[in-house]
């Protein structure tokens, strides 16, 4: 559930002499803009550099940052295919090597493409458990990207750059698939989880949209303010459901994007922190320090949440995750619950399912999601109407998700977590008398 590669020894040499190698200010390169690119010959322009912290021409003289792109060569992006017939993945190369004799890909299938992000690979033990589930659920082709050369790295701006190149490689590799196969475009769904759903939306976007985007917990460093086109929305598939999971502001720790990015925006438990991720450290130092090891392996046990969700609704046949229609509010999670689910679309599936089907509401807008705190995470019956009393507990003190819509709050709101009393909400949020 952590991050599962190192890091690695080039970046650590270069961290530690980066003083020697700062560029003077007068032979500094002029700064490149996103719109510049290095050259067109690749499978898609790519910007010389990423102005990941919003510094202008600052960044040329800060060189220790080096925001530009890798190149193709130095990521060496992976593609490794699944089928039921031949579980065991198989790596298909881009480019002149290009071959399909030894995989079993059928075109007339749907396609499931899994990027993995920041700090990960696709060997990674969850998306190994996400391509069997995947096969389990349907008869689909599953293609895994690796892009770990250009993610495996303590520096995040450079990932984020990296990830400019990752979209153009995984572009070119999916025109050639789709030329030589004639595969549908409108059969792909592209799984990205933090960086990885950044990248599967610029690979759609540049295809010309396939008909599913998932995103499990998008990266929220350095894609909080930036454009659509950088990032993933709901320009970029036909249906683009996310998951937040530890969607909080950047200062408590959170990795992926608090606010609505897509058609549907599922947000379990509140989509800030989730049950099971906590602070067990009982140090004086890890409470008053934000960002302090335990505190980070809390974030991250609440951004790789999503993908394990994901992952459940593919197996699990006896429990669905209910989610609620929401007004992302602390105070809508009560109205939410109690709400009976109705053919309005007061209620959907989150998962694989929010897509919809005979039977079964097209998810649409935001949505609370109850899950318990290990697997299976699927709440039962019980479960789902004896909610844990610190699930909400960012909420219940403050922070809003919708930042631009101003609380409304009234004397009648009921808490869902504790019994109705006559105090004054104020009062009950901080816990007085």
């Amino acid at each position: 559930m952590g991050i599962e590669n190192h890091i690695s020894p080039e970046d650590l040499r270069e961290f530690l002499k980066y003083g020697d190698v700062l560029p003077s200010s007068t032979n500094s390169p002029e700064y490149v803009g996103y719109a510049d690119v290095e050259d067109t010959t690749s499978k898609l322009p790519v910007p010389n550099t990423v102005d990941c912290f919003g510094l202008g021409n600052f960044i040329n003289k800060l060189g220790f940052l080096n925001m530009k792109p890798g190149s193709s060569d130095s990521i060496n992006t992976h593609f490794y295919f699944s089928s039921r017939q031949q579980p065991l993945r198989v790596q298909v190369f881009p480019g002149d090597q290009f071959g399909l004799e030894w995989v079993d890909f059928d075109p007339s299938r749907r396609t499931a493409m899994i990027v993995h992000g920041f700090m990960s690979h696709s060997n990674a033990s969850w998306v190994r458990d996400m391509t069997s589930a995947l096969l389990n659920w349907a008869d689909v082709n599953v293609i895994a990207v690796d892009w770990s050369k250009g993610g495996d790295t303590w520096k995040y701006w450079r990932a984020v750059a990296n990830t400019r190149r990752v979209g153009s490689d995984v572009t070119g590799f999916m025109r050639q698939l789709i030329a030589v196969t004639g595969a549908r475009l409108k059969d792909f769904h592209f799984i990205g989880h933090s960086l990885g759903a950044h990248i599967a939306s610029y690979v759609s976007f540049h295809l010309g949209r396939v008909a599913r985007i998932t995103g499990l917990d998008p990266a929220q460093p350095c894609f909080g303010d930036s454009s659509a086109v950088e990032r993933l929305d709901p320009s970029d598939a036909d249906f683009v459901d996310v998951i937040h999971t530890n969607g909080r502001l950047l200062k408590k720790i959170g990795f992926g994007l608090p606010d609505p990015i897509g058609h549907a925006d599922f947000y379990p438990n509140g989509g800030m922190q989730q049950p099971g991720c906590v602070n067990r450290t009982k140090s004086l130092w890890s409470k008053l320090i934000p960002f302090s090891a335990s505190r980070l392996q809390q974030a991250i046990c609440s951004h790789g949440r999503a993908y394990m969700l994901f992952t459940e609704s593919l197996i699990n046949d006896n429990c669905t995750f209910r989610a609620y229609r929401w007004n992302l509010t602390y105070e809508g999670v009560n109205s939410s619950l109690v709400a009976a689910c109705d053919r309005q679309a007061s209620c959907a599936e989150m998962g694989i399912n929010a897509i919809g089907g005979v039977l079964k509401q097209k998810a649409k807008g935001p949505y609370f999601v109850l899950t318990t705190e290990r697997e299976p995470y699927c709440p039962t019956e019980w479960q789902r109407q004896h909610p844990r009393t610190d699930l909400l507990r960012d909420l219940k003190f403050g922070f809003r998700i919708d930042r631009s819509v101003k609380p409304n709050v009234t004397q009648a709101y009921g808490d869902p977590f504790e019994p109705t009393t006559e105090k004054s909400w104020f009062r009950r949020i901080l816990s007085f008398g």
